[in-house]
């Protein structure tokens, strides 16, 4: 049974990662170094697009109700509005549940999912490097995302997006590596499978 080092975030999170142990996602001999979420943050970030529509629309059916332009249409616009930014967000809020990222002794992990459960992961012994950037809204509230890039592409495979304290997340995967080669005395390992899709009935569980 894997065991968990250090958690970070809620009891909803500790809760994730004993049931990918459980379900033998993770092997006997793995730690589990770090488990995070992304920052709430995200919810507005992933919902940016639908709300830039909606919501000059709906200040406009606003202001065009306070000024007895269109009538009923102006109320009804306005009403399709708030229901449209309520519910991209509501499905943003899911997504953002969906979402973990974990950093054990041996691989990285991410899984997403709100219908249908992925899990991308990847050895550490794999990672060609691991790179930091920051949007402008992401800077503004302190957060980062960390890409990470395999030895067999020039790109990110998977992105850990919108997460706090990236520079200490980087930081300790760049640690986990290093301790890893340390260990094996290897530079190179045998590709995990790269994106897994989980079964149905266990998705709700490792969503939590």
């Amino acid at each position: 049974m894997a065991k968990a080092l250090t958690q970070t975030g809620s009891a909803g999170l500790a809760q994730s990662a004993a049931q990918l142990a459980k379900f033998g996602v993770l092997n006997g001999s793995e730690i589990i170094i770090l488990a995070i979420k992304p920052s709430l943050c995200y919810v507005l970030f992933v919902s940016s697009r639908w709300l830039a529509i909606l919501l000059p629309i709906g200040m406009v059916s606003w202001l065009s109700g306070q000024l007895g332009w269109l009538g009923m249409q102006a109320q009804v616009l306005l009403a399709m509005c708030l229901a449209g930014m309520f519910m991209r967000l509501a499905f943003g809020l899911l997504q953002w549940q969906s979402r973990v990222y974990i950093l054990t002794n041996l691989r990285v992990l991410r899984i997403r999912g709100v219908v249908r459960v992925e899990m991308f992961q990847c050895s550490l012994l794999q990672l060609k490097d691991v790179l930091l950037t920051a949007r402008v809204a992401e800077r503004l509230v302190g957060l980062g995302t960390i890409g990470l890039v395999k030895n067999s592409s020039g790109e990110a495979a998977a992105y850990w997006q919108n997460i706090r304290r990236p520079e200490q997340v980087r930081r300790q995967i760049l640690e986990a590596i290093n301790a890893l080669k340390g260990r094996s005395g290897r530079s190179d390992s045998g590709d995990l499978p790269s994106t897994t899709i989980l079964p149905t009935e266990q998705g709700p569980k490792l969503a939590r």
